[in-house]
């Protein structure tokens, strides 16, 4: 790539940042209604500046700059993926919360509204002995404020309520309708703010992808193996020595009151890759982000158990080993696959926006469906389980860092 080339690509992708600037500060709608305009923009700048004449190997900053370039890209991008995903999840856990309490302030004015009927009743039957009239000769020229204070009088004097029971009652609902008022407030900004990291991440992964395409070059692609590879053993060096370190920890700690007692059953640093043979393949064909969310906590109590893949609608989903593929459908996972792998374990796909055939054998590799965001989330990703010898599910993270 010459240098002229790489800084006409660098210009474009200020450019891009610009342009998701100016949408993202849109509402939320507005935001969402500007996002396919916006990645055809950045298709077409991406591919304007990798399309002219660029070649690796005509610079010395070629190979080694952009395979480095890859890799800072996919780092920020996996960043991303994951506050994607976490926000994704705030926003779920924000609609579970504002529903429980429009639950509870319907039942609560209806209570209210039910005690307020019944002292009106009363009262008037206590005053009137049962005519309305003297009711309303009597209060004929009060305000209605005094003639509510007068019936609530009357009622109390019968012993047919207890006025704290409906003061209590009234202070409830107006908590809650506060309580509802400000997650409303709250839910509206983080829907903008969803708008804005969907925008941003759906940049990195075409700004990734126009990266990508320069791996077809040998020269970039041995840089950036070897980049990788010095990469992945320093993270292997760093995740030995925070072993160690737990360990030396937990031994100092009795177990009862240790930390390590509560802590989800494997984190990055403790969980096995699961695959032992070179045949497992990456389970997204194409480009993809994500950082490890294991263990984060769900709604009713649930901790998350797999890994959240972002990629673009429609990104090919494949077997990564051989076995048995069902295709089913749930409320939470909404269009699944369920991969029963020769290798003896279960994986287990989510989100799908649609199968690719039905239930059958497949091979490592073989299409089963595409990227959508169907079932309980709002994100185009996949979310992916991994469960060895088709028990509990482990940390898949390490597997999927490893192998795409």
């Amino acid at each position: 790539m010459e240098a002229t080339d790489f800084g006409r690509y660098r210009e474009s992708v200020m450019e891009m940042k610009h342009l998701i600037s100016r949408v993202s500060g849109h509402s939320g709608r507005s935001a969402r209604r500007s996002w396919p305009c916006v990645v055809m923009t950045l298709v077409f700048a991406t591919s304007f500046a990798f399309t002219s004449g660029a070649d690796a190997s005509d610079s010395t900053l070629s190979s080694a700059a952009v395979a480095a370039e890859i890799l800072r890209v996919q780092a920020k991008a996996d960043e991303t993926a994951l506050r994607l995903a976490e926000a994704q999840q705030l926003f779920e856990d924000l609609a579970a919360e504002i529903s429980t309490v429009e639950a509870e302030v319907a039942e609560t004015s209806a209570q209210y509204g039910e005690l307020q009927a019944g002292l009106t009743r009363i009262a008037v039957g206590r005053f009137t002995g049962g005519s309305g009239s003297a009711l309303i000769l009597v209060f004929g020229d009060l305000t209605e404020e005094l003639q509510r204070n007068a019936l609530r009088n009357f009622a109390l004097d019968a012993g047919a309520a207890d006025l704290d029971t409906i003061d209590s009652l009234h202070s409830d609902l107006e908590q809650e309708q506060a309580q509802l008022t400000s997650l409303t407030k709250e839910n509206a900004e983080l829907i903008d703010d969803l708008a804005r990291k969907r925008v941003e991440m759906d940049a990195q992964l075409v700004d990734l992808a126009a990266l990508r395409e320069h791996l077809k070059d040998e020269e970039v692609k041995r840089a950036y193996e070897a980049q990788l590879a010095k990469k992945r053993a320093e993270e292997q060096r760093r995740e030995a020595a925070e072993r160690a370190a737990n360990a030396a920890k937990a031994a100092a700690v009795p177990a009862a009151v240790s930390p390590q007692a509560s802590a989800p059953a494997s984190s990055p640093a403790s969980a096995p890759v699961v695959p032992a043979g070179p045949s497992w393949v990456c389970p997204v064909a194409g480009n993809n982000a994500f950082g490890d969310s294991w263990g984060a906590a769900r709604p009713g109590g649930r901790r998350h158990q797999g890994v959240d893949m972002i990629s673009p609608h429609g990104t090919p989903l494949v077997a990564v080993v051989a076995g048995s593929a069902s295709m089913t459908t749930n409320t939470l996972g909404g269009n699944t696959v369920t991969l029963i792998g020769v290798d003896g374990n279960k994986y287990y796909y989510a989100h799908l926006s649609a199968w690719e055939g039905s239930s059958r054998s497949v091979s490592a590799g073989e299409v089963v469906g595409y990227v959508g965001a169907t079932g309980n989330t709002g994100t185009n990703h996949l979310h992916f389980e991994i469960h060895p010898g088709g028990g509990a599910a482990v940390n898949p993270y390490p597997t999927v860092r490893k192998y795409c």
